[in-house]
């Protein structure tokens, strides 16, 4: 019966917290078209791929606009459309079907357009539509359709590479949404679709959108293990001077896919360039000490790619004592089931603890998930000490901790 009410205990602390971290992993929510989602750790906020909408969809369609769009009382923006072709399937990919009759519709729009659209009739949410043109059409219809096992399906992402650099920004931004979303061996088994040459000059190039750094970072690091001799070495160079590039602002967008790169390239050689750039150091950027802590959480999550995961552990223990990563640290070691940080850990109550109110409810957190028996000693402890801050502490321990301050 105890160890039921341990493990209850721990769930009502661990969920919510899991909430921070959840969204490093490599994950799908698919929502409406026009939404923002988050999956890759390291390639930022992209919006849902087009044919995971069709999929979804119960008709897609081309059509033209017929009125500009009209903003509702809530703000959202609808826009009158006539469709002209259904989009339908085939043993090879997709085709238009013309319609013997146009249908008129409304759909949900980010912003007014005139001319073709690409519209697709959403469950719960109804039409909504993005501005198309004839190459974003063509590409439509060319696109492998996403199967409804699509995890498994690892030739289909290659088939987006070449798209990664079109002219056309919807539809580079709907290739790189694919890979966005993609479990890190689809993208790591796609990496032949990718020329070294072009992974390097894009990762060194300062007109890369900053959101691409770290993805273009990640397949570097793949392909130091893929490709000849001499792109081993030039991925790896690239990547060094990525880490060392130092910007005018106090941290660098796309840092953690850089870190995450050169771990997948090097393993634990990747620790003395970090020592380098005083990233363990309690005056280094919060927001760089950040983005080590989320490449060590991908770490976690592939070691057999990157370090083993005793070196995950003995990495993270080094923040504990950082004062802006401490909360982060006590969840992650408690994720990694790390006891024998059990000591360190309880100290911060009356050091970190002091200053910054969200330590302690992750401490008794921790304690609450720690199997070990002076874990129950330490919490009636900390409770006699003082039962109000006690209290007040592990009643915030079943709440869902605000974002870090960076």
């Amino acid at each position: 019966m105890s160890n039921l009410k341990n493990i209850i205990s721990v769930m009502m602390w661990v969920l919510p917290q899991i909430v921070l971290w959840i969204t490093s992993c490599c994950i799908f929510f698919l929502f409406s078209t026009s939404s923002t989602i988050f999956a890759c750790p390291f390639c930022g906020p992209v919006k849902t791929p087009i044919s995971h909408s069709i999929m979804r969809s119960s008709e897609a369609a081309v059509g033209e606009s017929m009125m500009q769009a009209q903003a509702d009382v809530q703000g959202q923006r609808h826009q009158s459309f006539s469709l002209l072709s259904k989009i339908i399937p085939t043993s090879t990919g997709r085709t238009l079907m013309l319609l013997d009759s146009s249908v008129d519709v409304k759909a949900s729009v980010e912003t007014s357009f005139s001319g073709t659209a690409l519209l697709f009739d959403l469950p719960a949410e109804g039409w909504a539509a993005i501005p198309a043109d004839e190459m974003l059409i063509g590409y439509v219809l060319q696109a492998p359709p996403v199967k409804r096992n699509f995890l498994s399906d690892t030739n289909r992402l290659e088939w987006f590479a070449k798209w990664l650099e079109h002219s056309n920004s919807i539809i580079s931004n709907d290739a790189y949404a694919e890979y966005a979303l993609a479990p890190f061996q689809e993208v790591q088994n796609s990496a032949r679709a990718f020329d070294p040459k072009l992974v390097i000059d894009r990762l060194t190039d300062p007109a890369l959108p900053p959101q691409r750094r770290g993805f273009y970072a990640l397949l570097a690091g793949i392909l130091s293990h893929t490709s000849s001799k001499q792109s081993q070495k030039t991925c790896i160079n690239a990547l060094t001077k990525a880490l060392e590039n130092q910007p005018s602002s106090d941290f660098q967008i796309g840092l953690d896919g850089i870190i995450a790169g050169l771990f997948i390239a090097l393993g634990e050689k990747t620790l003395p360039l970090l020592e380098r750039q005083k990233l363990f150091q309690s005056d280094a950027s919060p927001i760089n000490q950040r983005h080590l802590l989320q490449a060590l959480r991908f770490c976690w999550e592939y070691p057999s790619d990157t370090i083993a995961r005793k070196k995950v552990v003995s990495i993270t223990r080094e923040l504990l004592t950082i004062p802006h990563l401490s909360r982060e640290v006590i969840v992650d070691l408690s994720r990694y089931q790390d006891w024998e940080s059990f000591d360190s850990i309880a100290k911060t109550w009356d050091t970190l603890g002091t200053e910054n109110p969200f330590i302690r409810p992750t401490i008794i957190g921790y304690l609450l998930a720690c199997p070990l028996e002076k874990s129950s000693v330490k919490l009636t402890e900390l409770r006699n000490k003082n039962i109000k801050t006690f209290e007040e502490a592990q009643q915030a321990a079943l709440m869902p901790f605000p974002a870090a301050a960076p």
